[in-house]
């Protein structure tokens, strides 16, 4: 029991899981425990900036929690995704009202992890209309109280309260398609089947040649594998993506991207599933895999310390044919 305790600890402490009711049964037992030396070496994060990506599209490349857009027209503001915490999405409306005084008048959230969409009653008082993939409103209702607790010490850490926080699901859900079509400009809402998380929306700006990936791309960083009901259909996801013809690709989290980048993140997918099943083929065990895969030609990867967890994760999904945190 002592040693179930501890793994648990130190699988809050590298943000790996969920800790909330039935949730926590379901799926926090199962990653197991993670070595001590697996919580080194996190890279400290850029100061967050804006980048105007074109002369209505701006990116907020917020490095220590994560990415945001917006798109200005003469009719209102279109937002992508609203932050971790209220106080995060002030900061962000901040610099929106810099740019403009148009109103908000739409908010996408891209996937059902917190630090993307926390922050979404202080849009929703400013009058937006919220709209997600069906799967991403489902995902959001379900995991919220989970989704709030693993985002503890990052409020503790920015001295944020927590009591701030309410739920504020999607006014409107989509299944695979809806077109955003606002002063002039048009924004294609695309679901292109579960990739990192169940309901994964890409946003074209066509006018921009931009793509905003949110969950399934993050530009070299190692991502969270609890939620991906199908690591093939994820990799197929972000070739499908690469091959839009677009010049820039943005994620939930890293810098501005070009083609070759997405297909380097897919490349590690594949490799790490491959890694994974092979040993899985040769009767290794959960820890036998995660003491023996190292993926060093991706360790220059953020999040390349929780490593360990991640093979727990694929263990479970490729074992079981469930991700930890089911729809």
């Amino acid at each position: 029991m002592g040693n179930f305790k501890n793994g648990v600890a130190a699988l809050i402490a590298a943000g790996a899981l969920t800790v909330a009711g039935a949730t926590f049964a379901q799926y926090a037992s199962e990653l197991g425990k993670l070595a001590p030396e697996a919580l080194k070496g996190a890279e400290r994060p850029q100061p967050a900036q804006l980048k105007q990506i074109a002369p209505d599209l701006y990116f907020f490349w917020n490095d220590g929690s994560s990415n945001a857009m917006f798109m200005v027209t003469d009719e209102g503001v279109m937002v992508v995704d609203t932050q971790q915490h209220p106080a995060d999405a002030r900061r962000l409306l901040g610099l929106i009202r810099k740019v403009t005084d148009k109103p908000i008048k739409w908010v996408v959230v891209t996937h059902a992890h917190g630090d993307h969409f926390l922050g979404s009653p202080v849009f929703k008082a400013e009058g937006a209309t919220i709209v997600s993939q069906r799967d991403t409103r489902a995902m959001m209702n379900k995991y919220y109280k989970d989704e709030v607790q693993r985002r503890q010490a990052y409020f503790k850490r920015h001295k944020l309260d927590p009591g701030e926080l309410q739920m504020v699901l999607p006014d409107v859900t989509f299944d695979s398609r809806f077109t955003i079509h606002l002063g002039g400009r048009t924004a294609e809402l695309i679901h292109l089947g579960p990739g990192q998380n169940p309901g994964d929306t890409l946003i074209h700006f066509p006018h921009a040649r931009t793509l905003f990936l949110g969950g399934p791309y993050s530009r070299r960083n190692w991502s969270n594998y609890s939620f991906t009901p199908s690591v093939e259909n994820w990799i197929a996801l972000l070739r499908k993506a690469a091959a839009f013809d677009v010049d820039t690709f943005i994620g939930g989290h890293g810098d501005v991207s070009v083609r070759a980048d997405l297909l380097e993140y897919a490349q590690m997918h594949e490799d790490f599933l491959k890694a994974v099943a092979a040993g899985i083929a040769e009767g290794k065990t959960r820890d036998d895999l995660a003491a023996s895969i190292k993926m060093e030609q991706y360790s220059h990867f953020r999040n390349y310390h929780r490593l360990r967890g991640w093979v727990y994760a694929l263990h479970h999904l490729l074992t079981t044919g469930k991700p930890m945190a089911p729809l």
